[in-house]
């Protein structure tokens, strides 16, 4: 039965608001997220939770397998009323396996580098704050994506292949291409540390700008075959920290927009970067803006990264699954 003591149906149909009574929570952190900060995020959000008479089960696995062991404990523990993640967004990534498409809302107490589930939700970035909107107990459903790993079969121990897929939600943003090459890049350097690593990844591949042959088919049907620098698939509209790669996603239509950066110059591309920065991406010279879905995309050796994190190798298919998520959020 839903935790949810009351519920209702927004007049459009595709989303449901309503409220929950918070008295015990599960809290998950990591204390890397931030360069440190998420640490002292959870003892601030410990304290307000202390102070707001909830109880906190605080959670923090060894490793991610771990993490997630101990999400999926919380998730199916009736005695819970919320799962609450201090961290960044891959930590919410990895709580959204566990949560997806259960009765059990979701918190957020920001605590990563770039934090675009909070920006979407309009999560407080200070740490009691953010309790208080947790402990207020308010929550709507949402969208998120599902990412299958197809063409990949994995040995089924009699000499042939077994037909076990991999399957991964995300909440804010996949992409594979440029932004791809940039991850994987950075994740193979040991200096610098920090974010210089990452400007400095993105600077190398600057200079080996290329295109790479793709093929993306939309709901079925709509095949395009091109050369392109990127693709990014967002059930919202920012990645990065605020970079608006999707400016016109809603979490809450039931649909995936794709941007797709065509076969275009260096300097061409510098102005779409600034575009995508400022929040005024549009569709033209050399920028495709699509909707779909359902979503197929290939692309030769290629990573396909979501909400931060390593997802899967294409080929890769996308869906959207509309109510599958269940956040806790401030009042309209």
């Amino acid at each position: 039965m839903s935790r949810a003591s009351e519920i209702h149906e927004d007049p459009s149909g595709s989303f449901q608001v309503g409220t929950c009574d918070v008295q015990r929570i599960a809290m998950i952190t990591n204390p890397a997220a931030g360069k440190g900060a998420a640490q002292h995020a959870a003892h601030e959000a410990r304290v307000r939770f202390s102070e707001l008479g909830i109880d906190v089960v605080s959670l923090q696995g060894a490793s991610a397998e771990s993490s997630l062991e101990l999400a999926q404990a919380a998730v199916a523990d009736e005695r819970l009323d919320a799962l609450v993640v201090c961290g960044g967004d891959g930590l919410i990534n990895l709580a959204l396996q566990a949560q997806a498409q259960t009765n059990i809302p979701l918190g957020i107490i920001p605590a990563g580098t770039g934090n675009d589930h909070g920006r979407e939700y309009n999560i407080p970035t200070n740490p009691a704050k953010a309790a208080d909107v947790i402990a207020d107990g308010f929550f709507t459903t949402t969208d998120l994506g599902r990412i299958t790993e197809v063409g990949h079969g994995k040995d089924d121990g009699r000499g042939g292949e077994s037909s076990e897929l991999k399957t991964r939600w995300f909440g804010t943003i996949a992409c594979a291409g440029f932004d791809s090459l940039v991850t994987d890049r950075t994740n193979r350097m040991t200096w610098p540390h920090g974010k210089n690593r990452y400007n400095l990844a993105i600077i190398m591949e600057v200079m080996n700008w290329r295109t790479i042959p793709t093929r993306i088919v939309l709901d079925h049907e709509h095949v395009i075959e091109q050369d392109i620098k990127l693709c990014s698939i967002g059930n919202t509209r920012t990645y990065g920290g605020g970079m608006q790669i999707c400016p016109d996603a809603n979490h809450h239509d039931g649909i995936l927009n794709l941007t797709v950066m065509e076969d275009i110059s260096r300097v061409k591309a510098i102005t779409k970067f600034a575009e995508i920065l400022q929040g005024n991406l549009e569709h033209g010279d050399g920028i495709s803006l699509y909707t779909a879905k359902h979503v197929r995309i290939e692309m030769p050796s290629m990573n396909c990264y979501a909400d931060g994190d390593l997802m899967a190798t294409l080929p890769i298919e996308i869906e959207v699954v509309s109510g599958a998520g269940r956040y806790l959020v401030p009042r309209p």
